[in-house]
């Protein structure tokens, strides 16, 4: 997953047991904030709309979830059909049968206040939700088509096969088993709650990666210019007492060197600053006499 969204092809193991790290500690803080909303509800068991209520202000978020979430009932149903023995007989005058998404209604929403008659003259709404989720997925469509034209033949399939990493496919338990919900609330999650998560993960591998080489360009950029600095101080003379390694030996970084042929992986100070930028949240002075506040840990 960090290889599609631009790390090397072999990252760091230390930087890789960091990541996994920060994974579990947020799929366990979802889990456990959104047992309390279920806890609210009465309700035994968790809903889809209890995690998507949680990331509820990041609308691209919450477009792309619900759009998964539907094409995913698409699915089943086709597969329901299939197992059924179903065949759909097509004559030569019929247009071929469509399948037919359903529209994911969550409760704090407009729609859900009224009936079916009137929801359908607001389907206008949805429409921008989805643009949100059409937008990002092109997105993503363009930076891939970006990175695999220089690709061999080898390598655009090693990629493929990266891009189809998932880690709820076909590796439901394995999952399960790696968050161990149960050690922390005391209620079952079905199949969908599973896929949610699994949704969200890859979310945050995405987050954290794009953020850290961004981290990590700032840092190189500053590297360059303080080194720029110190070579032109050199050269007028202005640190003329300082013992300055001139020797063939050394690699000196020039500003204007060119781009860099070996791509170096991201290392954990770069994860870590990642994960520092979306933990801060500005908080209002509330106590005036001083004193430390505690504050929840922000999902990514």
């Amino acid at each position: 997953m960090m290889f599609v969204f631009g790390e090397v092809q072999d990252p760091l193991l230390e930087t890789t047991l960091l990541i996994e790290d920060i994974l579990r500690s947020q799929v366990v803080e979802i889990c456990v904030l959104a047992a309390a909303q279920a806890q609210k509800r009465a309700s035994r068991y968790i809903s889809s709309e209890d995690l998507i209520f949680l990331i509820r202000h990041d609308r691209q978020k919450v477009s792309r979830l619900t759009e998964f979430l539907s094409w995913k009932d698409v699915r089943k149903n086709v597969k329901d059909r299939e197992e059924a023995g179903e065949d759909i007989i097509e004559e030569a005058d019929d247009k071929p049968e469509k399948a037919k998404r359903t529209r994911i209604r969550l409760f704090w929403e407009l729609t859900s206040f009224f009936s079916e008659n009137l929801a359908q003259d607001l389907e206008d709404s949805y429409d921008e939700e989805e643009s949100y989720a059409q937008e990002e997925s092109l997105k993503r469509l363009r930076i891939a088509d970006e990175v695999t034209k220089q690709m061999t033949r080898d390598e655009y399939v090693h990629y493929s096969e990266c891009r189809q990493a998932s880690f709820t496919y076909r590796k439901g338990k394995r999952f399960r088993d790696w968050v161990n919900m149960q050690a922390y609330i005391d209620m079952k999650a079905n199949d969908d709650i599973v896929d949610i998560l699994g949704f969200l993960t890859f979310e945050m591998v995405s987050k954290l990666t794009e953020t850290a080489l961004k981290v990590k360009h700032e840092l190189e950029e500053s590297a360059l210019k303080s080194d720029s600095f110190y070579k032109d101080s050199l050269k007028f003379g202005n640190f003329a007492t300082l013992d300055y390694d001139t020797s063939e030996n050394q690699k000196v970084i020039d500003l204007f060197a060119g781009p860099k042929t070996n791509k170096t992986p991201l290392r954990v100070e770069h994860i870590q600053e990642a994960y520092r930028r979306f933990q801060y949240t500005p908080q209002p002075i509330r106590n005036f006499r001083g004193g430390l506040k505690r504050t929840c840990v922000s999902l990514i």
